[in-house]
């Protein structure tokens, strides 16, 4: 029997399989290159399964065959001998007890929780930072966006089971660069999501002090949590806003770009429309009058 919930570990099979891991995911997903950076830190070996979505090209998730893994038609899904794990923080914590090579404490739940994406990026802001740089996103998915075709979309909207999410994402094709103008809805969450992120950050900074991670000497899931935001933002083109003055978050920024993980789970993974979305968003936000103001607006926020 299915949980409502697709939360953490189900106990019942969706695909009869020998193979012991099984992960679908997206080159561009925040959460699945989440869950790539931890299996290449703990060492363990899944059949990876890209599936597109429509930043990066098509609808694979919206296909029955992908609907029968996840109704909810989000990457990634972690398979454990055909057992599905949904919820990327879920994913990584049932991964490291499966091998824990990592190290363990309190502090450590504490900030892979609080770097999480949790439900919609417009709630529970104060909770969770990676609600936070979702909407950071915006800019890129936009710039990403336009290179998909319109008819793609139709399939979009009347097939993705979350209305809310399949309306957003129209209206980013739509209207493009203008869902930045001044007073629409987009930019009352920015500031929530501005003011919030800030106070993460400071958080973050000042834990930081003479650590060289999160829980002191050792690499932890709570920096793999964070190692992925900081790389979206760079990718979105506000790193360097929200890092300004604050030493620690730089040089730890600097560290997590030495691992291994970062360069075979993200950097490797930048596909052609990852690619063709940054370059085009970096021309936009000198040349798109709109977007331009939106940047400037963040800044003085």
């Amino acid at each position: 029997m299915k949980s409502d919930s697709l939360s953490g570990l189900q106990n019942y099979k969706v695909l009869d399989t020998d193979k012991e891991w099984i992960l679908y995911h997206n080159c561009f997903s925040l959460c699945s290159r989440k869950v790539r950076v931890c299996l290449k830190e703990l060492d363990i070996t899944a059949d990876l399964k890209h599936i597109e979505i429509i930043e990066t090209k098509d609808c694979e998730n919206l296909e029955k065959k992908f609907l029968k893994i996840n109704p909810q038609a989000t990457v990634p899904v972690l398979l454990n001998h055909g057992k599905p794990i949904y919820e990327s923080h879920e994913q990584i914590a049932f991964l490291e007890k499966y091998n824990p090579t990592l190290t363990k404490s309190e502090i450590i739940d504490y900030w892979v929780k609080r770097g999480s994406l949790v439900g919609e990026p417009n709630e529970n802001q104060d909770q969770f930072a990676g609600n936070c740089v979702s909407i950071f996103t915006v800019p890129l998915f936009v710039s990403m966006l336009k290179k998909i075709s319109i008819f793609k979309f139709i399939k979009y909207f009347i097939k993705h089971p979350v209305r809310f999410r399949a309306f957003n994402f129209l209206m980013f094709k739509v209207i493009s660069y203008g869902v930045f103008k001044k007073g629409t809805p987009l930019s009352q969450i920015t500031k929530s999501a501005v003011k919030n992120l800030n106070i993460h950050f400071d958080n973050l900074n000042d834990h930081l002090n003479e650590k060289t991670w999160i829980d002191g000497d050792k690499f932890s899931l709570a920096d793999i949590t964070w190692m992925v935001l900081f790389h979206r933002l760079e990718e979105s083109q506000f790193i360097n806003h929200f890092l300004n003055e604050r030493a620690n978050l730089i040089s730890y920024f600097n560290r997590l770009k030495t691992r291994e993980s970062y360069k075979s789970e993200l950097l490797d993974y930048e596909e052609k429309s990852i690619k063709l979305g940054k370059d085009e968003l970096i021309i936009a936000i000198e040349s798109n009058q709109t977007l331009n103001k939106y940047y400037n607006f963040i800044k003085l926020l």
